[in-house]
């Protein structure tokens, strides 16, 4: 009978060392990504899309069972893939990330303009929605972008760095958080706090980029962040 109990009171401790585990792992912080991690994710959809058959009225393409969040968005990729109209995004995005890996800022550049007006990021034809869940965008930021039409960083982004009291904000352009202080956004290296080091740094990324990743698009010529400076009170769409 004490035998009994003794394995009882084992299995309990055990199970309570378990619980404590799990608490332990569930409150932890998220890792945040790296700037070129949020980078391969991209060039990796793209991979395993340019290696998807195209789509027959007796085969579909299975890029949209693959991908649910942007399923016409990924089927369109993939049909440009079958169509040898996508030869290029691979290389240029691949020369991206290498030239990013050697700066490693805090947040990610925008995709390479090139590649994002070659596979339709900029095209009306696709909901915010599928686009944004494509670029790892957080639902919320997409909602607040796409329901409350805002297009950019704005007054109530700068309202929000000066309560903060932080100094500078750094985004992806093209990017629009719904807070500052979104989590998802931050871990997902698409927005952080920086430093004037850190700006500094972005800015020689961002000619380098520039040089490498030559592109037509004109609001991105040499614009791959957006900066916003709290002690000027002024929203600045260029690295100085």
């Amino acid at each position: 009978m004490q035998l009994i109990l003794i394995l009882i009171l084992i299995l309990i401790l055990i199970l309570i060392l378990i619980l404590i585990l799990v608490s332990l792992v569930v409150l932890m912080p998220l890792p945040k990504d790296s700037a070129c991690a949020s980078l391969l994710r991209i060039h990796d959809i793209l991979a395993d899309l340019s290696a998807h058959p195209p789509p027959s009225p007796s085969s579909p393409s299975p890029a949209a069972a693959n991908y649910p969040a942007f399923r016409s968005f990924a089927e369109h990729i993939a049909k440009l893939f079958s169509e040898d109209r996508l030869y290029d995004v691979l290389p240029r995005l691949r020369l991206e990330i290498e030239i990013v890996r050697k700066y490693d800022p805090p947040v990610r550049p925008a995709l390479d303009p090139y590649v994002s007006m070659q596979i339709g990021v900029f095209s009306r034809n696709f909901a915010d929605y599928e686009v944004g869940h494509f670029l790892n965008y957080p639902d919320c930021c997409i909602r607040s972008f796409a329901e409350d039409v805002r297009y950019g960083l704005d007054s109530a982004h700068s309202e929000e760095l000066a309560e903060s009291g932080r100094e500078i904000l750094v985004t992806v352009a093209g990017f629009v958080p719904c807070s500052i202080s979104c989590g998802e956004a931050h871990r997902r290296g698409l927005i952080a706090f920086a430093g004037e080091e850190e700006v500094t740094k972005i800015s020689l990324l961002e000619r380098e980029l520039s040089a490498a990743l030559p592109h037509f698009h004109s609001e991105y010529q040499g614009h791959y962040f957006e900066v916003m400076r709290n002690r000027s009170g002024r929203l600045s769409s260029r690295l100085p």
